[in-house]
């Protein structure tokens, strides 16, 4: 990769960060996950490094540095959908998560349960979904009911050493 195309990817990567950052501290429930020693900065940079860890991506729309609008809520929902797509196969694979990775998921899994569920603060929202946000609702929902099973069984497995049966 050349510096001049790295250094762009670099500057994407800053103004997805910083859009994502404004589009997920609208959320209540997502501000609410922010008490502990984990910023929503360091979580956006997370989740935007995790979104070009491919490179970059198609559906992606280019964005320029003046740009201080929130994304899109489907936007914000790709992304979600691609970093904690990266997540699950590194847990899988036995890795250890950070905090702001699980972040990361939670979020996902918090997002997408807003956009498929109304809610007071917008009841519509669910019907306004294209086929293709439905269904990454649905992926996210069942990344987190996998990974969940997938913690579960450990533990199990790991309280199950000592004993014999």
């Amino acid at each position: 990769m050349t510096l001049r195309r790295s250094l762009g990817q670099q500057w994407s990567k800053s103004i997805l960060a910083s859009r994502l950052a404004l589009t997920l501290q609208k959320s209540e429930k997502v501000v609410q996950l922010f008490g502990g020693a984990t910023s929503l900065s360091t979580v956006t940079n997370t989740i935007s490094a995790l979104v070009f860890a491919e490179g970059e991506p198609v559906w992606l729309p280019p964005m320029t540095s003046d740009e201080q609008t929130p994304l899109a809520n489907e936007l914000a929902l790709h992304c979600l959908f691609a970093a904690s797509r990266l997540l699950f196969i590194k847990e899988i694979e036995q890795s250890e998560l950070n905090q702001s990775e699980h972040l990361v998921l939670t979020i996902g899994y918090q997002w997408s349960q807003s956009l498929i569920t109304p809610c007071a603060d917008n009841q519509d929202t669910a019907a306004l979904l294209d086929d293709n946000a439905k269904q990454l609702c649905q992926l996210l929902q069942t990344i987190n009911t996998q990974l969940e099973q997938v913690r579960n069984d450990k533990r199990q497995s790991s309280r199950n050493m000592g004993s014999f049966n």
